[in-house]
């Protein structure tokens, strides 16, 4: 799984709900009044619509609503660090019906949102966006077992960095021009730091495998003069191919050049 700059992946927002308060069933996906508890088209029952807080204006600031409005993403998310793909899988119609509705909310909030709220909507999405890859990579069952354990992990990884973003926002602060500077410098970095590089020399070895020229590989972790690095493809076993590998062997034998060592010190 690429996965995609994530300035432009920030769309998803807007592209997902083309009738602002349209409910969509999740096991058809017809269209359904926001206040029904079950499909009349397949009689799947339905979740509830997400809603905002009851409380009167004042009571509950935007940045509360935004995160009440998205914390089912986060919910979500501990089924994958439970391990608990089952659930992952058969929750996903749910989550996908829920964020189309709070997508639709969203859309109805942002004109009035200051922008630091607009960038943690905007990672929600990219978090959404990154569950839906996620889970279609555990269902395929043409991917290599290695292969797919990899792209979980690096996806786990990218998760991890979004999590920091929107971790800041837990706290109610202020934004002034230099935070927010840093904000976007942050969110600017994440694909930066979770890109490929191609293995550009006759092979790159991790632990006691020769990944060939041409192979995609991972840097998950900067530390000293060396890097922990993970194969993008298959293994011979459920487990990814990682190993260590000096800078020097790194920027040698691939894609990755030294100056790219600022990404990981943010």
């Amino acid at each position: 799984m690429k996965l995609r700059c994530l300035l432009l992946a920030l769309l998803l927002l807007g592209a997902l709900c083309p009738q602002v308060d349209a409910k969509l069933c999740i096991g058809c996906n017809a269209e359904l009044p926001d206040n029904a508890t079950f499909c009349a088209g397949c009689m799947t029952p339905q979740p509830k619509a997400v809603q905002l807080s009851t409380h009167q204006p004042g009571q509950i600031n935007q940045r509360e609503q935004l995160m009440q409005l998205f914390s089912f993403l986060d919910e979500y998310e501990g089924y994958f660090h439970d391990m608990k793909y089952l659930n992952v899988l058969g929750k996903m119609p749910e989550v996908k019906t829920k964020f189309a509705n709070a997508a639709g909310i969203y859309r109805q909030l942002e004109p009035r949102l200051p922008e630091e709220l607009k960038i943690l909507a905007q990672i929600y999405a990219a978090k959404y966006q990154l569950f839906e890859g996620m889970t279609g990579v555990m269902k395929n069952l043409r991917i290599d077992s290695g292969f797919k354990a990899a792209i979980i992990k690096s996806s786990m990884l990218v998760m991890a960095l979004y999590n920091q973003v929107i971790d800041q926002f837990r706290a109610d602060r202020q934004f002034g021009p230099p935070e927010l500077d840093r904000l976007k410098a942050q969110v600017a970095n994440i694909p930066k730091r979770t890109q490929k590089y191609s293995v550009t020399a006759k092979y790159l070895k991790l632990g006691d495998t020769k990944v060939p020229t041409g192979q995609q590989v991972m840097v998950l972790e900067v530390i000293g003069k060396r890097a922990h690095v993970m194969l993008m493809g298959p293994s011979m076993d459920n487990n990814p191919v990682e190993g260590p590998v000096s800078l020097r062997d790194l920027e040698k034998r691939t894609s990755w050049k030294k100056d790219n060592i600022n990404y990981y010190s943010r």
